[in-house]
């Protein structure tokens, strides 16, 4: 192993295994203090008296009391100026401000960070260092929390950052990480991982993906793949990035069937049309979506949009030298147009690049909401070509699909399943999510249970990410007892147990995983994971999530990929259809 950690015997993280009984309440000086996520779930403001007798501030409830204090007033420190937030980053002789953030966030979800950034190393004088001329004040004094972050210099071949954590002005923990300068371990993730490791000493927290802060795991496995075998790769996932091994041999295996997938799409690129329009709009979503719409007039002005972006030279360029290996039509919810309009955005898009169709090309349309599904929408959708299609419950359970604003029911999403077997589609997927207010591990299992003896050739299970732009955040604005809520029903044992239950459903059903990805602001900062029978894997899932193919966006919202090696270029359409549309009118 080329990397480790310096100035003190190497703790074993909560992320490394499953607590036990044991390891959750000891209180000896050397072993773990208590179980963080019980208090984090029962914290208050003012902490909460876990089962040890002791009084903790969790980080759940320091989020709240820094979102809180930050966003209003801000943070007065004992210099007696008001700083924006009670949590300060000082970054010493680098520039790597986003990959502190992101692991701070790990610890502290939903907190805001100020920055001081200053060009020199740390003095020698750690008073020296704090009082420099372009300090205003002691950050570390008049911060909540702060987090200082340098490097040490190389020493024989070596990387050395240091990261020291300080609490109310008094220092709390230091952890001082090497690492040679190779590919996998280069100076900024030497630099993360110092963070990281610093911050778990300071204030803990349950982290099954450990160090790994990046939306897609899967893709750095396949980079080490490269040069090591799967033991390797097991190895340096368990450490020094603090994986779970659960969590090292999912992204193990989706990383295989990446490789496996991408050797189907090689050579070609892929196509994704965006229609953000549904019927309501659930309490979780944060999409580009536009619901309250004026009749029909907005949906006609937005596909004649979408036909006409299609023609232009720019986008059917793109594949005038490569073919299409998948079409992705997405939003929102592409089957709530009515069906006039649903056929001439299909017919739109077959006339301007059927031509350049693979022989066996995938085309999907999300039809996530069942109660937007008829039989003649179906017909439509086979009538062009359309082999996969996705019907997405997101849970079986009435009263949360009324909870969620859902405006279908469990009897709904059946029909609409029956519906599109009769119609003739061999593909279908669909979509359920874990965390939902409310769900227990026991609504996991009926819901998947119910699901898998329908045979669906993919399904997809992904973990509740609480987005600001969701009524679910507005709503939790407005009743500020609803992030305790939220923290007690969706714990980080209930969220486990249940995408262990979906995934033993699954893998029982015959589907492995292929995709993975992770969200900010997830749930127990867990993942989404699409499952699949062999040879019926989303060749646009993979394209677009591993980034291994070019991605053309068509629509409002859309975003185009062009992907030449190790280097990605985005080109991205106006967010709002109504802009969108007006652009569109201008040419």
């Amino acid at each position: 192993m080329n990397a480790r950690r310096a100035r003190g015997e190497r703790r074993e993280h909560v992320s490394a295994a499953k607590h036990s009984p044991e390891a959750e309440h000891s209180s000896g000086p050397d072993e773990k203090p208590c179980d963080a996520r019980f208090f984090a779930a029962q914290g208050a403001v003012s902490g909460c008296e876990g089962k040890c007798g002791n009084r903790h501030v969790s980080p759940a409830s320091d989020a709240r009391f820094f979102a809180a204090q930050g966003a209003v007033s801000g943070f007065e420190g004992k210099c007696g100026n008001r700083h924006v937030s009670p949590i300060c980053c000082i970054l010493r002789g680098h520039e790597f401000r986003n990959e502190v953030q992101v692991v701070a966030q790990i610890f502290f979800p939903g907190a805001k960070f100020h920055f001081q950034e200053f060009a020199e190393n740390r003095a020698k004088n750690s008073a020296e260092a704090s009082q420099s001329s372009d300090a205003p004040c002691d950050s570390r004094a008049c911060s909540r929390y702060c987090i200082e972050s340098f490097f040490e210099g190389e020493f024989e071949g070596e990387y050395r950052a240091c990261a020291i954590i300080y609490k109310n002005g008094a220092e709390i923990a230091r952890e001082i990480f090497e690492g040679r300068p190779e590919a996998w371990l280069n100076s900024r993730r030497v630099l993360m991982l110092a963070v990281y490791h610093a911050l778990q000493k300071a204030v803990g927290a349950y982290t099954p993906w450990g160090a790994l802060t990046g939306i897609r795991p899967s893709k750095l496995v396949r980079e080490w793949l490269c040069d090591c075998n799967d033991a390797e790769v097991l190895a340096r996932l368990a450490d020094p990035f603090c994986v779970s091994d659960e969590k090292a041999r999912l992204a193990l295996e989706v990383a295989h069937a990446e490789r496996r997938t991408e050797q189907r799409i090689r050579g070609t690129i892929g196509l994704y049309v965006s229609v953000p329009f549904c019927p309501s709009r659930c309490v979780y979503c944060s999409f580009n979506t536009a619901h309250k719409v004026a009749g029909n007039s907005v949906l006609e002005a937005y596909v004649s949009a979408m036909t006409d972006e299609m023609k232009s030279s720019r986008i059917k360029g793109v594949y005038d030298a490569r073919k299409i290996s998948s079409i992705y039509i997405g939003g929102g919810t592409p089957t709530f147009l009515p069906e006039n309009l649903l056929e001439r955005m299909l017919y739109a898009v077959c006339e301007n690049f059927s031509e350049f169709f693979t022989a066996d090309a995938e085309f999907t349309v999300e039809a996530g909401r069942p109660d937007t599904l008829t039989s003649a929408k179906l017909k439509i959708l086979r009538k062009y070509g359309v082999n996969r299609i996705a019907v997405n419950p997101q849970t079986l359970n009435d009263n949360t699909l009324a909870a969620i604003g859902r405006g279908h029911t469990a009897a709904d999403f059946f029909r609409a399943f029956a519906l599109a077997r009769d119609v003739g589609f061999e593909c279908i997927n669909t979509d359920l999510i874990v965390g939902l207010p409310g769900e227990t591990v026991d609504d996991m299992r009926r819901t998947t249970d119910a699901v898998v003896k329908l045979l669906p050739e993919n399904i997809t299970i992904h973990t509740l990410a609480i987005k600001r732009a969701s009524l679910l955040t507005a709503n939790a604005r407005e009743d500020e007892k609803l992030d305790e809520k939220l923290n007690e029903k969706l714990g980080e044992k209930l969220i486990e147990e249940a995408l262990s239950v979906a995934a033993e459903a699954c893998s029982a059903a015959g589907l492995s995983p292929y995709y993975l990805y992770r969200q900010k602001n997830m749930v127990g900062l867990f993942e989404n994971v699409g499952y699949s029978l062999p040879g019926r894997e989303c060749l646009y899932n993979v394209g677009m999530m591993a980034e291994v193919q070019t991605i053309s966006g068509i629509g409002a919202g859309a975003v185009s990929k062009y992907v030449s090696g190790d280097k990605i270029r985005r080109e991205f359409n106006a967010k709002e259809p109504a802009v969108y549309i007006a652009r569109q009118c201008l040419g």
